[in-house]
């Protein structure tokens, strides 16, 4: 590197080779049918349609394509076997699936060991550990990694000045009771809040069309009186929009459960046509008269 800079070095452990594989820098290494089950499991996809490793300004990250599959990382440590199920409940990072044609926000990968999960595999991978500490159980980690799931970020801006009014006492089982009751509603905040629930840096909202489309909702509309309801229900008035992902979020109306369901209903709407009819019924509304 001419600015002096180290490339940091990843290796990934396929079950099927048997032995540490180094990853190319300057290529995206795909977490592919081929890698993860050595071409037996035909549920998991080829590249480009799986999740991926890259480097990009000094850093390896991870990021996924895989529209029917939720990628998990966790922590190598002794207490997590190679299990997939172990991965998943250890997971510090969880990547949705992928909206079709999109992908999800990569997540970082600081030096150290971890365990990646998709489906029922478990990919081990080593950044920056010296070939004889790779096999060693307790690689510490660098204690800057952010937290994808355990501490969920604060909407953008949602510290404002002047007294901040206090959500009902019984918010929380008021909000509850608008999600059993209306289910469509629970997953269309949780599409809309996805970047939050799994804690991106910088999280926003997604735009409400595309919840719409993925959803089959009649309309961004249908976004906008949600978040008024909700908001009534918790503080009794509509200035909160700012403070509401971090209440559901905080308070369990929401995580990532809600939000797997919600995926997995925008992956049936794209394979069933349903979000290209909706598409089009958005795209080409008909003018008032």
């Amino acid at each position: 590197m001419n600015d002096g800079t180290a490339m940091s070095q990843l290796v990934v452990w396929p079950g099927a080779r048997g032995e540490w594989v180094s990853c190319p820098p300057d290529e995206i290494t795909w977490l592919d049918r081929m890698l993860l089950s050595g071409g037996r499991d035909t549920t998991l996809h080829r590249s480009p349609r799986c999740a991926g490793l890259r480097y990009v300004h000094y850093r390896w990250e991870l990021f996924s394509r895989d529209t029917t599959h939720m990628v998990y990382v966790a922590a190598y440590a002794q207490k997590v076997p190679l299990q997939y199920q172990a991965v998943q409940a250890a997971a510090r990072h969880v990547l949705p699936m992928a909206p079709a044609r999109y992908e999800t926000v990569p997540v970082r990968l600081d030096s150290g060991s971890w365990l990646i999960s998709v489906g029922q595999w478990v990919l081990p991978l080593c950044v920056d550990v010296p070939a004889q500490r790779r096999s060693e159980p307790t690689v510490p980690l660098s204690e800057s990694q952010p937290l994808t799931q355990e501490v969920p970020a604060p909407p953008n801006g949602s510290s404002r000045s002047g007294p901040r009014r206090q959500p009902r006492p019984d918010a929380v089982p008021r909000v509850r009771a608008f999600f059993e009751r209306n289910a469509a509603a629970q997953l269309a905040m949780a599409y809309y809040y996805q970047q939050y629930i799994l804690g991106a840096v910088g999280a926003q909202a997604v735009p409400m069309t595309e919840v719409a489309v993925a959803l089959d909702l009649r309309g961004e509309g249908a976004i906008s009186d949600y978040k008024k309801e909700l908001q009534r229900r918790i503080w009794n008035e509509q200035r909160h929009q700012r403070e509401l992902a971090e209440f559901l979020i905080a308070n369990g109306l929401l995580g990532p459960a809600d939000l797997e369901r919600a995926m997995k209903a925008a992956v049936a709407n794209e394979r069933s046509g349903r979000a290209d009819a909706a598409r089009e019924r958005l795209r080409y509304r008909p003018r008032k008269s």
